[in-house]
């Protein structure tokens, strides 16, 4: 895929999401100009770029869905429930065409059937439209002779850039050949006449005009439409050439009046005739009124706003998220030089060097934050797009659902966003399908009619913590334990807490659904959902009450690649414990140890915490030190402490995979290279402290 086809495809799904949030928006919280005029300039924006690549069924598609956009803009058709959900399926159908478009496949039956039956309805709508001519010209403003057969009209288009069109990423010949489509280019010329010599010469600059004679039957203002998205960065002129007056106006603008009427006349645009006044007289000779082809004061007031406009201005790049990965990978090997460094200063005992390697290690902190913030996302963009998914399940269903969305504001890395993506509109749709009931059995339960399902992000402890909650019937632990033992999960004899049955919805193909929907209840979804949520290092918890509801927690770490550590060490290897779980550190007495000898708990302070032993866990073998430590961690509401041999301090690390050989050691993350050359494995403190949780129970 070319460079120019991914940025249609990022920009087409953008006005894609536009559209989709305003129409969400507007079936929600009723119709309103604002989100009409997003609408309008969304799907206007994919005709215009898609007509770039010569996407004919996208742009005859959007240009009928545009029309009545227009109707509706203009108020002259109202935008009912019935025209937002036929709008909703124009989006989702314009995201078809182009996913077509680009792979270059040709349309298939289903996409085009669909596109008939939508072009109908939307023609229906249109106010002067015929529901059957689907294939109607595109463009609706054009001359009419008197026998009522359309003509043809030639323009003279004059296209001049500005020094600084380039810094816009547009092709100026993309847009000249997307002309074609209204019509045809009769003549065209290159006007050079402000290039500069090779020592004034700036690549980046453009110094270039064009020169164009144009047959077509549509308008003016369709023809300007062609150049709308850069109407800032050129000199656009449009006026029909045998309009004489048009012509004399345009060239009295100009300052170098001669030298244009000679490359037009010199290239066939005009003849000598066409510049001669009544009185005989040429037009280069004499100055004639300045009649703009706009008004005036429109034109005072457009660069007055285009000046102030560009003010303000901040510009937005647009970077391929390989390449910021790429730079983060070359910052982790300056992290780990850098301790190499400072560990030699250590043993070198090089004051200087050792100061120079802080004001490294400080300047490093710095690049990492701001690479870091690149990678951050609002996770509200993507929260929004459930609000679609939550709506069609409640119709299909028959439920009546409101939606609330809170903390849209909180960040979190952008791979992480995608990645939970799927997870969440799973837990979505079971919420809908399994946890809300109909509106009549909420009014027999003495509930509200509308059930409410609410999707919540805040940050905690170093992580971002995302909650479902929905006021459905809750989970029916009973009948999940019935399912769990009848499929061999768990044994009968088992005696498992509240929490450890409604974790069994995770176990692959359990499903308590009486009968299967297209919405959930397959039984095929749930163990994904945990196990997509553990390979992102974060876990889920469920909590329910039965006819009051649920509450599904996740918890996911802000970023996947490079954490705030400390460095301990437990018989004769080193770990990392990421900095946000540790609530502090205490060194155990020789008396306190034989105080506690073979027990799985410790007394701080009053308080008791179950205690897991790293070298017990790992088979560590005996302490080198004879000197054990206590961290004392906590994760969400559980706390745990951790006994170690040696604290080495905060350590910043870069988050490494390890092989095959550590996928089923339960606990450890990933692994990191130390300035010795050493690895440290990187801790799963989720994983550790679910592991003895299990052990205490």
């Amino acid at each position: 895929m070319t460079e120019e086809l991914k940025l249609f495809l990022e920009d087409s799904d953008e006005q894609l999401n536009f559209m989709e949030s305003a129409l969400i928006n507007m079936q929600d919280q009723g119709v309103n100009e604002e989100d009409i005029g997003a609408l309008f300039r969304a799907m206007h924006t994919i005709k215009g770029t898609a007509g770039m690549f010569n996407f004919d069924d996208v742009v005859s598609f959007a240009h009928i869905a545009e029309n009545l956009l227009s109707e509706v803009r203009a108020q002259k058709v109202e935008l009912t429930p019935e025209l937002i959900s036929l709008f909703l399926l124009c989006k989702d159908h314009t995201e078809s065409l182009i996913s077509a478009s680009i792979d270059q496949k040709p349309i298939d039956d289903e996409i085009r059937e669909t596109n008939d039956r939508l072009v109908a309805q939307l023609l229906k709508f249109t106010p002067g439209s015929s529901e059957s001519g689907t294939d109607s010209s595109l463009f609706t403003e054009t001359s009419v002779s008197s026998d009522g057969v359309s003509e043809e009209t030639l323009w003279h288009i004059s296209l001049g850039l500005k020094v600084d069109f380039f810094s816009t990423g547009m092709d100026v010949l993309n847009l000249i050949a997307f002309l074609n489509r209204l019509g045809k280019v009769i003549k065209k010329a290159i006007v050079t006449d402000h290039i500069p010599t090779l020592e004034h010469y700036n690549p980046i600059e453009a110094y270039i005009g064009f020169e164009l004679q144009f047959s077509s039957r549509s308008s003016a203002s369709e023809i300007e439409e062609v150049f709308e998205f850069v109407l800032d960065d050129i000199d656009l002129v449009i006026f029909e050439t045998d309009d004489k007056q048009k012509l004399l106006n345009w060239i009295d603008t100009l300052e170098e009046k001669q030298s244009k009427v000679k490359f037009l006349i010199s290239n066939g645009f005009f003849t000598k005739a066409d510049f001669v006044t009544e009185e005989e007289s040429p037009v280069i000779q004499s100055p004639l009124k300045s009649i703009e082809t706009r008004d005036e004061n429109k034109v005072t007031q457009e660069e007055t706003k285009s000046a102030k406009k560009e003010q303000h201005k901040s510009f937005s790049l647009r970077v391929e998220s390989s390449k910021i990965d790429q730079l983060i990978n070359q910052m982790s090997e300056m992290v780990i030089a850098n301790a190499k460094i400072a560990q030699r200063a250590d043993i070198l005992d090089d004051a200087e060097l050792s100061e120079s390697s802080a004001i490294m290690s400080d300047m490093l902190e710095s690049v990492r934050s701001s690479v870091m913030n690149i990678r951050m996302v609002q996770v509200g963009d993507s929260f929004t797009k459930f609000r679609r998914i939550v709506n069609d399940a409640a119709k299909k269903l028959g439920k009546e659902i409101e939606f609330i969305i809170n903390g849209g504001e909180t960040e979190l890395d952008k791979t992480v966003v995608e990645k939970i993506s799927d997870p969440l509109m799973h837990m979505l749709r079971n919420s809908i399908d399994h946890g809300i009931e109909t509106p009549q059995e909420r009014i027999a339960a003495g509930k509200p009619e509308k059930g409410t399902v609410t999707l919540s992000a805040y940050p905690d402890a170093g992580t971002i913590v995302i909650k479902i909650v929905d006021d459905g019937k809750g989970l029916d632990k009973d009948k999940i334990l019935e399912k769990a033992i009848a499929q061999g999960i768990v044994n009968k004899n088992q005696t498992l807490t509240n929490k450890e049955i409604f974790t069994l919805i995770f176990a692959a193909g359990l499903s308590t659904a009486d009968q299967v929907s297209d919405i959930s209840g397959r039984g095929v979804g749930m163990d994904v959902v945990k196990r997509n949520i553990e390979e992102l290092r974060g876990t889920v918890e469920i909590d329910s009450k039965e006819g009051e509801g649920s509450t599904f927690t996740i918890r996911l770490p802000l970023t996947l690649a490079i954490i705030d550590g400390f460095l301990i060490q437990s018989g004769d290897t080193k770990y990392i414990i990421p900095l946000e779980m540790i609530q502090e550190c205490i060194e155990l007495s020789p008396a306190y140890k034989e105080h506690m000898k073979g027990n799985h708990f410790i007394n701080l302070r009053d308080s008791i915490l179950p205690l897991l032993d790293i070298r017990t866990h790992f088979n560590e073998g005996e302490s080198r030190s004879g000197r054990e430590n206590v961290v004392v961690l906590r994760y969400g509401e559980y706390k745990m402490g951790l006994q170690v041999d040696e604290l080495y301090g905060e350590f910043q690390t870069v988050i490494k995979p390890l092989g095959d050989v550590f996928v089923n050691v339960a606990g450890i993350s990933g692994g990191t290279i130390l300035g010795s050359g050493e690895i440290a494995l990187i801790f799963d403190i989720p994983k550790l402290i679910e592991q003895k949780m299990r052990q205490i129970n």
